[in-house]
């Protein structure tokens, strides 16, 4: 047996050396070919579809929103300039004052597979409240992307107004769950907090214990609560206060929270607050955040909550 299956692994290596020559012999010019520059390509959209919603600063600015379409070839870069248009789709409930684009037409260079296009928004002339949608239409001739995806821009973009609380502060009171947490569900995620208005300050309990209990491993053991300052221009402040102590190896450690951000009522709905903030050691200068942002990606922690 051990003879038969030498003879036929002889056989088998004399005649893939036999196959691997043939092809250098009858296929390596092939492989120096040029690419043929009469192929077909076709010219679409990347980044071309977007649902978001405009913001509004802590000072009342409103904040607009912004996008960049890229405009690719689908196929091999081209030997000449390739140019293409977006034109407004008369369908658009967002008119052509609602937005700007830093150009209407545009020219991927030859040899090149890509250019672009800057959107933005004008929010204050956005429709209060209401979600609108803009469709803008590529056009490159024979070359545009027969797929309608790829050929279309279709973005719904809604504009929040700030209302007035009914009651003051005092409508900021209650449990606030995460709506976006800034780490992404890395290492932990936020959870949700209560808030208790004491006639100055919102009392704020549970922030930041699901960092400092699962990403830092000390479950909190005191303390818990500190004091957020909220203003009428929409800003918030977390000044640096002592906020828990925790417990690790049987030793407890205190820490100390500071941090900012803004609080919003738009549109009617419910109340929204987006902070940053950090947790300290006391007289550390560097938090826990800004120490370990190779983790986290970003040097803080924090979020957007909403009234529950």
């Amino acid at each position: 047996m051990k003879n038969i299956l030498k003879h036929f692994t002889l056989i088998t290596v004399v005649c893939l050396v036999a196959a691997s020559c043939e092809f250098d012999e009858t296929n390596l010019a092939s492989l120096n070919n040029e690419v043929d520059p009469n192929a077909t390509y076709y010219v679409q959209l990347k980044n071309n579809v977007l649902t978001a919603q405009t913001d509004v600063a802590s000072n009342g600015d409103l904040v607009d929103v912004e996008s960049t379409i890229l405009v690719s070839l689908m196929g091999m870069p081209q030997d000449q300039d390739i140019t293409a248009t977006l034109s407004h789709d008369p369908s658009s409930t967002i008119t052509e004052n609602m937005y700007t684009l830093s150009a209407n037409s545009v020219t991927i260079p030859a040899g090149e597979s890509s250019a672009s296009i800057d959107f933005s928004t004008i929010a204050a002339n956005l429709p209060e409240c209401e979600t609108a949608t803009l469709i803008l239409n590529l056009e490159a001739g024979e070359n545009t992307t027969p797929s309608e995806p790829g050929n279309k821009v279709v973005y719904n973009i809604r504009r929040i107004v700030s209302y007035a609380l009914e009651n003051g502060f005092a409508d900021l009171a209650g449990t606030w769950g995460v709506e976006e947490s800034l780490t992404n569900g890395v290492y932990y995620d936020e959870s949700s907090f209560t808030a208790v208005w004491d006639g100055t300050d919102l009392l704020v309990s549970g922030l930041g214990e699901e960092m400092i209990d699962k990403f830092w491993g000390e479950p909190v053991v005191a303390g818990g609560t500190c004091k957020m300052q909220v203003a009428e221009d929409g800003s918030i402040t977390i000044p640096r206060q002592y906020i828990y102590t925790t417990v690790y190896d049987g030793d407890n450690y205190d820490y100390e929270i500071a941090g900012s951000g803004i609080w919003g009522f738009y549109c009617g709905e419910s109340p929204v607050i987006k902070i940053t903030y950090d947790i300290y050691y006391p007289g550390d200068v560097e938090g826990l955040g800004a120490s370990y942002v190779s983790y986290f990606g970003v040097p803080f922690f924090g979020g957007t909550f909403v009234l529950q």
